[in-house]
């Protein structure tokens, strides 16, 4: 259910965090501009070209690896006045909340953005890429500067919402301002149509080759005097290829020194590893080649790490070593601490390592998982444990870390982990299914909820427990008490199970009093319940437990309204909003019985208006309140109907009425709540109302899809992201248009902004 307010967690392992104190922490190397390395050759034309564009709002710079794309964007930074926000994304980025966070912090940098984005962002597990989009949009849109935002090697990103992202984000960029993509491919993110807008600069590979006289001067640069003839040779034979002709100039200097051949310079891939295994390694002592190439398995350098991964001292000394020999080795910091290795070349090295030493590559990110593992950085020794083909110590990692990616916004992360860890493993591994059926439930996925307790109901619940709990007994209780797996009894004495597991002091003991809360309120015993929930929320305030609190205190709201104490009621109303709003939990599972009893209080007050704010915040919690948490998704429903009846709106409060006999269908046996309905159905069946469906009837699919409406995507790509087909997300929309009396898209996003349905 989760224990208070986190931070953001990018990817770990950085070398420096951000000097401003945000709501996540950030890898601060990402945010960083390279340094340019002496003796470049300077693209004088393009960056005049770049600095030029003040129509367009997008420069893409695609060509395939080692064209000097960073190179040109770090030239054109170092000789534009606009302000420059640097994101240098990798794989960590396939997670939106890491990826905007990221966009925000550089964003923030150049000039601030404004607290908004980051409350967005810091709603834990319940922010949605939307709401935070919408906020960065509004910041963007109030600059008073231009800026540039730069996302270099966006070809790294896999993941479609991630890509999508960038897409609104290019948008939202205002007039004198750019954002600049480099990739290795022309990414997908609505490219066409900036271009038929004029609004689109593209570089590509004829731009960024080098001519004759480009390549007699980086050879120069390189320390390397060549004729015009040897000039025009070696462009001709790497193409004008940037990275072939400094690797061409490195191995010249060598061959200068030597009787060695001189290497045939004759494709790219194979010229890189050909040119590395001859040129590079083999002019090396064994020792410096093993270095190079068992150390390429870090996507991040520094001495101790690499120290650990080598089974040696004074890895730092040849680092440094390795940088002065050009070596292309990146620093990452001013400090010389932490480096990486040209992506080219890294790639290079282990492919010769797989040739070399095929049977050392596992140990070597066993040790780099030992490593990571002593510092606290789970999240990298699961990288390396993974990597090493060890699942079970993977999976023992992911189980330690989890329930915190969860509570971080991570979702994506978390789901891609448990994909690369596959249905077997997680399967044996007892609190690993545990922590899947309760992020499954809490992130409103019941049939994945319902799989995996069942898997974790059929192996040893042994190992350590998931985050601070006080057993995987205890953990696998609260999972039970969540889904109602085996009715209202069978929930209570689970509840009771986790209460006498997590004593005083223990950061779950909220959580547990709060589904025995709910577990003896459907038992029907609304005295009790108000206890337990008054004790669930002095502890969850007093130890930062901010979804349990806020959720007891909006049942001692519900509890207070259906005994008639309306003072009560809206005391506990707005202790719960407040605790939402400061926690940041606007989207979080347990808010939908906060907004339920702050609009029955604003309803019983006579300010409909207040009502229907909470009563559209409420239904945009829908999708995710489903039969994997049915207590709280029924009751939500049901006070959200008695909210409708009482706006006069019998279409909406029917349509809450039959999501609610779909998860009885799930869950029968709910005690009062079943009862609850039945009686509500009938109240609402006598009312009359002349009011045609309207969008207070959206369905959840409905809901879904309206979320992806203000974007640029196709029915056909807004399918693929909702896995169902063209034609269905066709139907919908044309009955989400009916619902709201509009006849187009456009309209209809305008009307759902107005209705708060979406952010605006």
């Amino acid at each position: 259910m989760g224990t208070g307010t986190i931070r953001r967690v990018a990817r770990k392992g950085s070398p420096k965090r951000a000097a401003t104190a945000p709501a996540f922490e950030v890898t601060e190397a990402k945010l960083s501009r390279p340094p340019l390395r002496p003796g470049i050759v300077r693209r004088t034309g393009l960056v005049e070209r770049l600095r030029a564009s003040r129509s367009a709002s997008v420069v893409a710079i695609t060509a395939p690896a080692g064209y000097g794309k960073t190179t040109l964007l770090a030239e054109w930074a170092e000789r534009d006045p606009r302000r420059f926000a640097w994101v240098s994304v990798d794989e960590a980025d396939d997670d939106p909340v890491v990826f905007l966070g990221h966009v925000a912090v550089a964003l923030d940098r150049a000039e601030g953005i404004g607290p908004q984005v980051f409350e967005a962002i810091a709603s834990s597990t319940g922010a949605t890429q939307g709401r935070i989009l919408a906020r960065l949009g509004s910041a963007l849109s109030t600059r008073t500067q231009p800026f540039v935002l730069v996302l270099d090697d966006l070809d790294r990103l896999t993941e479609p919402l991630v890509m999508d992202a960038v897409a609104t984000i290019a948008g939202y960029i205002p007039q004198g301002s750019l954002m600049a993509l480099a990739a290795r491919a022309v990414p997908t993110i609505g490219l066409p149509r900036l271009r038929a807008d004029g609004r689109l600069v593209e570089v590509g590979v004829d731009d960024l080759v080098l001519g004759p006289t480009e390549a007699q001067r980086l050879l120069r640069g390189a320390g390397v005097r060549t004729t015009k003839a040897e000039a025009v040779e070696l462009a001709d034979a790497t193409e004008g290829w940037p990275v072939g002709l400094y690797l061409a100039a490195l191995s010249l200097q060598e061959q200068r020194r030597s009787t060695l051949p001189p290497i045939r310079f004759n494709g790219h891939d194979r010229f890189v590893v050909d040119y590395v295994r001859s040129e590079v390694l083999g002019r090396l002592s064994r020792e410096r080649q093993r270095f190079l190439t068992r150390t390429s398995i870090l996507d991040r350098l520094s001495g101790p790490l690499c120290d650990a991964v080598m089974g040696r001292t004074g890895s730092a000394r040849t680092l440094e070593s390795i940088e002065r020999q050009n070596l292309l080795l990146v620093p990452l910091d001013r400090q010389r601490e932490w480096y990486r290795y040209h992506n080219l070349f890294r790639d290079a090295l282990r492919t010769e390592l797989r040739r070399r030493e095929p049977e050392a590559i596992p140990e070597l990110h066993r040790k780099a998982a030992d490593r990571f593992e002593e510092l606290g950085l789970l999240e990298d020794a699961l990288v390396h444990a993974h990597a090493s083909g060890d699942e079970e110590r993977a999976a023992g990692l992911l189980q330690r870390i989890g329930l915190a990616l969860y509570r971080n916004g991570r979702i994506a992360t978390l789901r891609r982990w448990l994909d690369l860890l596959g249905d077997d493993v997680i399967a044996r591994n007892g609190g690993l299914a545990v922590m899947a059926a309760w992020i499954a439930a809490l992130g409103g996925d019941p049939v994945a909820a319902d799989r995996w307790a069942s898997a974790a109901d059929r192996v040893p619940l042994t190992g350590p427990s998931l985050l601070g709990s006080a057993s995987l007994r205890s953990s696998a209780a609260m999972v039970h008490a969540t889904m109602s797996r085996g009715g209202a009894d069978a929930m209570y004495q689970a509840a009771r199970l986790a209460v006498r597991e997590e004593s005083e002091g223990s950061q779950f003991r909220a959580s547990a009093l709060t589904y025995l809360g709910l577990a003896t309120l459907i038992r029907g015993d609304d005295g009790a319940a108000d206890v337990l929930f008054a004790e669930a929320s002095e502890v969850g305030l007093r130890i930062g437990g901010m979804t349990a609190a806020s959720l007891a205190l909006a049942e001692r709201s519900l509890i207070a309204t259906s005994h008639g104490d309306r003072a009560a009621a809206n005391e506990y109303a707005q202790r719960a909003r407040a605790v939402v709003q400061d926690a940041h939990l606007d989207e979080h599972i347990t808010t939908g019985p906060v907004l339920a009893a702050s609009a029955l209080v604003a309803l019983r007050a006579g300010d409909e208006e207040r009502a229907r704010v909470d009563l559209s915040a409420a239904h945009r919690l829908r999708p995710i309140l489903t039969w994997g948490f049915p207590t709280i998704s029924i009751q939500t429903r049901l006070e959200l109907a008695r909210v409708h009846v009482g706006l006069s709106d019998a279409p909406g409060a029917r349509m809450l009425l039959a999501e609610v006999d779909e998860i009885l269908n799930h869950r029968p046996d709910l005690g009062v709540l079943a009862e609850q309905a039945a009686e509500l159905r009938k109240h609402v069946g006598s009312v009359q109302s002349r009011r045609s469906p309207g969008p207070s009837t959206l369905t959840v699919a409905e809901l879904r899809l309206l979320a992806f409406l203000p974007t640029h995507l196709s029915f056909r790509e807004i399918g693929a992201r909702l896995y169902v087909s063209p034609n269905t997300v066709k139907t919908q929309a044309i009955s989400i248009y009916r619902k709201f009396g509009v006849s187009s898209r456009s309209d209809a996003v305008q009307a759902a902004r107005e209705l708060r349905l979406l952010e605006t």
